[in-house]
């Protein structure tokens, strides 16, 4: 077993390695110099905690602590490894089932390469022990509590991985577990700054109880022995030890069930209501036009890429300024009184990556299908932009919603003004995502829900573009500051949607020339990701 073990738990490291990487020398070097100083930070501080546990003084210290900090690297052990299993950076040892390894090795493998995406609570939990056992003042079998709360994490941490790995696996659970995973990582920030409510104070209390493995743990090795904390930890443990190994085999029986194909149902008695949305743009829209609107509605609300920026725009979104608004008190500021446009311009942002800006990049190779059909490239430009609007105002409607939802103060003017500012804004970013469709295309898979890399000079044009294409809007609310009246808002706001439709008609005129005289090389960038259609 241990060749084997060694084999699989080399090439555990050289997946994450190309993960991060990305297979390229130079990400090599800057992911081996950014491991180094992070895991050498964690070592240092797991060092500095080894020399606190170890002072006879500290052991008050040690027993009010150690629970809640066992709870925290528990939560951190487990959300580390889901995350990676929700990137694709996680072997699958299902696929080792032709080879002649016992099963029960392969669980022991598995929890062994646990053991690779939890070093840090493992460097940590070193340190604490360390301390305990060099620890004068308490016993040396103290120690002996940590090693089954380091096991059952590796057995919980199995489970964890192969039940959300089966729930990952359908098309449209994959975004909104990835989702999840983004909510709960900027949840920290607002606890942080407005305070524990009461009922998180009561909920981090009830956790301290001596019936959860970490509180029992942490009662055991500061020198508590009781029958009742060795019972709750052997309980905790052999439970997690259930649940890893049941998960694990789950995950083999759904593998070795033969293939079905899935039978054909008949036809739904009436249509879906769905595609009634989809074709609604073509009653209005002449042929071909209204097509090319209808093709990209399809596409992007089933594309997962693309469904997971649009559920953070009112989800993600207002998380991000949220903790601003509860800085100020609750009192009147620029923030609390504009929020919903806030919140808005920041979802319009996020939308830029997969509506905007590479408006090419989910047909990749099937864009060569755009310039052989009669429908000019200036219609297939207006038809995506159009596209695009209609989720502009789906992405606001949605905030809207979720605010009163939430009891936000939303005034009617309000509401008619985060409308205004973003879809003026909106057609500044079509008339320079246009052009930088054309200028610097390139593949986009619409199935991975999670950017793998961006250009560098897109990402440089970024950062040049959002500042100066927001500078009509900002004259708007700069007159509204000075002037202190609602009218040289509008007149400015006005002059901006001018502005901006001028800039549009301008930059598509530009756009449809440079297409033609880029065609060759449009093709040829979108064709070099893999797809259905590769040239």
């Amino acid at each position: 077993m241990f060749p084997q073990a060694r084999a699989i738990l080399w090439a555990q490291a050289r997946t994450l390695l190309n993960f991060y990487s990305r297979g390229h020398r130079a990400g090599l070097w800057i992911t081996a110099v950014a491991s180094a100083l992070w895991y050498s930070t964690v070592a240092a501080g797991a060092a500095m905690l080894a020399l606190l546990f170890a002072q006879p003084a500290s052991v008050d210290l040690i027993r009010r602590i150690l629970p809640q900090g066992l709870l925290a690297g528990c939560l951190y052990w487990q959300l580390v490894p889901l995350m990676l299993v929700s990137a694709g950076a996680s072997l699958d040892l299902k696929r080792l089932v032709v080879y002649p390894i016992q099963r029960s090795h392969l669980f022991g493998l598995e929890v062994m390469l646990r053991l690779t995406t939890g070093i840090e609570m493992i460097l940590l939990l070193v340190g604490a022990t360390v301390g305990v056992w060099m620890n004068p003042a308490l016993p040396a079998w103290g120690v002996l509590a940590l090693l089954p709360f380091a096991a059952m994490n590796l057995f919980v941490s199995v489970g964890l991985r192969d039940l959300l790995g089966r729930l990952l696996s359908g098309r449209r659970s994959r975004e909104l577990g990835v989702l999840l995973i983004i909510l709960i990582a900027g949840l920290p920030q607002v606890l942080l700054l407005h305070g524990a409510p009461g009922r998180l104070a009561r909920f981090l209390e009830y956790t301290a109880l001596g019936i959860w493995p970490w509180a029992a743990a942490g009662q055991l090795a500061a020198g508590r022995l009781s029958a009742g904390a060795v019972a709750v930890l052997a309980f905790w443990t052999a439970a997690a030890y259930a649940f890893g190994r049941w998960q694990f085999e789950r995950g083999f029986r759904r593998e070795d069930a033969p293939g079905q194909a899935q039978t054909a149902g008949a036809e739904p008695a009436t249509e879906p209501w769905s595609e009634r949305l989809y074709r609604l743009p073509g009653l209005f829209l002449p042929d071909p036009l209204g097509v090319l609107v209808e093709k990209e509605l399809r596409f992007l609300s089933r594309a997962p890429r693309f469904r997971l920026v649009f559920f953070m725009g009112f989800t993600f979104g207002l998380l991000v300024w949220l903790p601003m608004t509860l800085r100020s008190g609750g009192g009147p500021s620029l923030l609390t009184s504009n929020y919903l446009t806030f919140v808005t311009v920041y979802a319009l942002m996020l939308l830029g990556e997969v509506s905007f800006w590479n408006t090419f990049g989910f047909d990749r190779a099937a864009a060569q299908l755009y310039y052989v059909t009669p429908a000019p490239i200036a219609m297939v430009l207006i038809g995506k932009n159009i596209a695009s609007a209609i989720f502009v105002f789906l992405e606001i409607t949605a905030v809207t919603v979720v605010c009163a939802l939430f009891r936000m103060p939303i005034t009617a003017g309000k509401l008619a003004e985060s409308y205004l500012v973003a879809f003026i804004l909106a057609l500044f970013l079509m008339a320079a995502g246009n052009l930088a469709s054309i200028y610097y295309p390139r593949p986009v898979d619409p199935s991975h829900s999670w950017r793998r890399s961006a250009a560098g000079k897109m990402q440089a044009l970024l950062m040049f573009a959002y500042p100066v294409l927001s500078l009509p809007i900002g004259l708007a609310y700069l007159a509204r500051f000075a002037f202190e009246s609602e009218a040289a808002f509008y007149g400015m706001l006005a002059f901006a949607a001018a502005l901006a439709a001028t800039v549009y008609w301008v930059a598509l005129e530009s756009s449809v020339h440079a297409a033609v005289a880029r065609k060759e090389t449009i093709v040829t960038e979108l064709s070099q990701g893999d797809g259905p259609v590769n040239g």
